[in-house]
């Protein structure tokens, strides 16, 4: 066909309609302005080659495609005026090497093939259920997005080329599927790839360069109740996400990858360089599992996981991050495998808020701050991560933090692990070793446990413990230090066992003024100093302590007041030890005994007990803790004295309903168990089933071992404890996995710890009955009597007080009325009503007392009968 000539169609629609199906059209070359329907399996060919044929659209598409097969090769199609150049309503019609001005769209359930095609100035639409073909094409300068697809599409794109759109190169959205393999995109306005809600595609061999946005962005729908989330959202892959795998991220003007909302994304063997963000970057509630894939030189931190997101990584890196190699902050989780990070600009990794990451087998190189940090009420738990060269130190704890490194090795830093937390943080099997000043510094009023590591090449001191530190250290070997091998602030209070000390430029062991603790089977030799120095006032407890082949053994001040018990010294030139004496056993002495005396500044028990007694009503649970508090006296006089503790449960069940008291005294019990020495802090932390119950297979255990080292030291506060047995014991809750993970802890922190296990007194038998490990931890029970009317009145009195308000004769006897009438059939606040009575009663006087034109002291703090709600 010709568009003149005789013997031939004017125009391509003729001949199609004309045609038999399977017929070949040829065009003549020329410029053919009309719309053809492909309604038949027929091939259309550019007789003069690709280009030679120029099809234009009138006031609508130039093809509409409704064929179930056929072939348009070599056109160049130009849409109508704002209309697509190409539509594809259905059937398979394939386009092979032509030119596109204008917008490609397909719907329905067409599944065209575009092989070899030029898009420009328009973009690619792939909608409904589409399963569009896309081969060896290329899409430049789209006014908006260049390849939308949406729906339920599911298209594949192999091998297509977008460059220069003015919005995102590629958007799949909705619900679509499909593959992207082999793809490349170059400086798009937006970003590389967006996924949006329920898109799902398999993306493979992507490369992402120069994106004014983010190199690739996954934004899941907004978060739905994080207990509704299935247990495969955490599984990656399974779950039938997005797959980004072999994708290459380059100088994003972003992040290299950004995944927010709730969506499962799996990334494997990623690389991501230069972007000007970050190099990962996780948030909302995004579950993303990461595998062998790389960051280099971003200009933000290498992975960053936010929110309430989670990320479980194998095999990733970080090279010369611009902030942190992996910062991880709110209440997100990381799982990190086999991750090496080089020379970051800031702390490889920092771990902070309420995050939780355990990281395996790891290598951080070369930072300016810390190796590992560890803030705020985060957990970190470290194993075999190896640390080099880092400036400011190589593992450190903060705040309320906690810290838990196995086996892990810190080299060249400034000082090789600081413990500044108010919880236990504990080293195990590390090997610390060159550090520029101290090896392990437990900071002033903190705490750490030190066991089977190896401490040596330190500038200064091995381990110092600053002034009223605690520490437990054992079988720990410090050698050629600097300074002085284990150094012990004034009031500090170490429990150090089967540790050795050698080599060292100054002391073996150097006691401040005032320092305490206990040393049982040490050995110090080849020191400098005196392998030992007892400041002034220092009442430190040695047994079997060995000093050998020093110049000086003992450097003891005349004030200072230690204990030996069958200590030795051999090889000492001068200043042996003295003779061995023993601890004396003082029945009825306060908290404390020999070796062990209470911490300046501790609470006084006299003082708690008047505390608790001054409880409104309680009458049975004073006398209950009254006893308890007998009895741990007694068993810390036993420890004290050498003896052999009785057996004892130091866990209860607080039985009563709300309002009745129940965290006042939890909070008491611990302070008390403090100052008796059988707790080192005695703080409280309260949880409750949504702090320790996971939304997902693996995540229950690590909550609840999170919630429980922070607990370490003093009293974990178990609210409404019987919701983790709901009624009827449901399959698939995951309440039972927390139970089982809680008696274990119980178990191997028995001594470190007290759980309390509050609720109804109808429902705890339930949850005691649930496990027999639980059975056999909790076996007293304290239970929490409703407050009579007369103590809901005095309530009422004491908030008063407390806020400079008196109550009138009359406005207490009112009171008692109003009580006594009250429905306790139904849920009953108890003292929660007493104070919300309290606050009602100020709220209706500020009222009354806006109506006084010149109100006095007593119209402002009187509160009489009419101020009753």
């Amino acid at each position: 066909m010709a568009p003149r000539g005789w013997g031939a169609h004017r125009t391509i629609g003729a001949a199609v309609r004309k045609a038999s199906p399977g017929a070949t059209i040829c065009v003549e070359p020329g410029e053919y302005v009309e719309q053809v329907v492909v309604d038949k399996p027929v091939v259309i060919r550019a007789e003069g080659g690709s280009g030679s044929v120029r099809l234009v659209g009138t006031n609508g598409p130039a093809l509409v495609l409704l064929a179930d097969s056929g072939t348009v090769q070599g056109l160049s199609i130009a849409g109508g005026a704002r209309a697509a150049a190409v539509v594809a309503e259905r059937g398979a019609v394939a386009l092979e090497a032509c030119q596109i001005r204008g917008e490609v769209r397909v719907v329905g359930n067409a599944a065209p093939v575009l092989r070899d095609c030029r898009v420009s100035d328009g973009g690619i639409v792939l909608d409904e259920t589409s399963e569009a073909l896309l081969t060896d094409c290329s899409v430049t300068a789209a006014p908006k997005d260049a390849i939308l697809v949406q729906g339920d599409a599911a298209p594949r794109l192999s091998g297509v080329r977008v460059s220069r759109a003015a919005g995102d190169a590629m958007v799949f959205a909705g619900a679509a599927r499909g593959l992207v393999e082999g793809c490349e995109v170059s400086s798009p306005a937006g970003a590389g790839l967006v996924l949006r809600e329920q898109a799902a595609p398999t993306v493979r061999g992507l490369r992402i360069r120069d994106s004014r946005g983010d190199g690739i962005r996954v934004e899941g729908a907004p978060a739905p109740a994080r207990a509704a989330q299935s247990a495969a959202a955490a599984a990656g892959a399974s779950t039938g996400g997005p797959l980004l795998e072999e994708v290459q991220v380059a100088r994003a003007a972003r992040s290299g990858i950004a995944v927010s909302g709730a969506v499962s994304v799996v990334v494997r063997a990623g690389t991501i360089t230069e972007p000007a963000g970050a190099g990962v970057l996780v948030t909302g509630d995004a579950r993303v599992r990461i595998e062998n894939t790389s960051v280099a030189r971003s200009g933000g931190s290498g992975y960053v996981v936010r929110d309430g997101s989670d990320v479980a990584g194998d095999r990733i890196s970080v090279d010369r991050a611009g902030a942190n190699g992996v910062l991880v902050r709110d209440d997100a989780g990381a799982r990190l495998t086999d991750v090496r990070l080089t020379g970051t600009r800031y702390t490889g990794v920092h771990v902070g808020g309420r995050a939780e990451v355990r990281l395996t087998r790891g290598e951080v190189h070369e930072t300016p701050e810390f190796g590992v940090r560890v803030v705020d009420l985060a957990l970190a738990e470290l194993h075999q991560v190896r640390i080099q060269a880092a400036a400011m130190g190589g593992l450190a704890v903060e705040n309320r933090g906690d810290l838990t490194a196995i086996g892990c090795v810190v080299a060249g830093a400034a000082t090789g692990v600081t413990l500044a937390s108010r919880h236990l943080p504990q080293v195990r099997d590390c090997e610390i070793r060159d550090s520029g000043r101290t090896g392990i510094l437990v900071s002033e009023g903190t705490a750490g446990l030190l066991s089977g590591c190896l401490i040596s090449g330190t500038g200064d001191a091995g381990v110092r413990l600053a002034d009223r530190a605690m520490a437990v250290i054992e079988g720990c070997t410090i050698s050629h230090t600097g300074g002085t091998g284990l150094v012990v602030g004034g009031e500090a209070r170490p429990d150090v066992r089967s540790s050795s000390i050698s080599d060292t430029q100054m002391n073996g062991m150097y006691l401040h003024d005032g320092a305490q603790g206990r040393f049982v089977d040490c050995l110090v030799t080849r020191t400098r100093y005196p392998a030992l120095h007892v400041g002034a006032g220092a009442r430190p407890l040695f047994q079997r302590l060995r000093l050998v082949d020093a110049a000086r053994g003992l450097s003891l001040d005349p004030r200072a007041e230690p204990v030996w018990q069958e200590c030795s010294s051999s090889g000492i030139d001068a200043d042996d030890l003295p003779a061995s004496r023993p601890a004396p056993l003082t029945v009825g002495a306060a908290p404390g005994g020999a070796g062990q005396p209470r911490t300046a500044g501790a609470e006084s028990l006299v003082d708690l007990l008047a505390e608790l007694d001054a409880l409104v009503g309680l009458a049975g649970v004073k006398q209950d803790v009254g006893r308890l508090v007998n009895v741990m006296q007694m068993v810390r006089q036993r420890q004290d004295a050498g003896l052999q503790p009785p057996p004892l449960g130091r866990h209860l069940v607080f039985a009563g309903n709300p309002g009745t008291g129940k965290t006042t005294v939890a909070r008491l019990y611990g302070r008390l168990l403090a100052a008796i020495g059988l707790l080192d802090s005695g703080h409280l932390v309260e949880a409750d089933r949504s702090t320790l119950v996971g939304e997902y297979v693996g995540h229950t255990a690590p909550r609840t071992q999170a919630v429980f080292r922070r607990a370490l030291g003093g009293v974990l506060f178990i609210d409404e404890a019987y919701s983790l047995v709901p009624a009827g014991h449901q399959s698939g809750d995951f309440g039972q996995e927390a139970i089982v993970t809680l008696v274990k802890l119980m178990e191997d922190h028995r001594d470190e710890v007290v759980v309390i296990a509050a609720g109804y007194p109808s429902d705890m038998a339930r949850f005691v009955g649930s496990n027999p490990g639980l059975a056999s931890r909790f076996t007293r029970t304290l239970t929490f009597a409703d407050y009579d009317d007369a103590e809901l009145v005095q309530i009422v009195g004491r908030q008063a007080n407390a806020h400079q308000y008196r109550l009138a004769d009359e406005t207490v006897a009112a009171l008692l009325r109003f009580f006594s009438t009250l429905d306790r059939e139904v849920p009953f606040g108890n003292g929660r009503t007493a104070r919300q009575v309290f606050q009602d009663m100020t709220e209706r006087h500020a009222q009354r007392v806006a109506e006084v034109p010149d109100p006095t002291e007593e119209h402002l703090t009187l509160l009489t009968p009419a101020d009753l709600p």
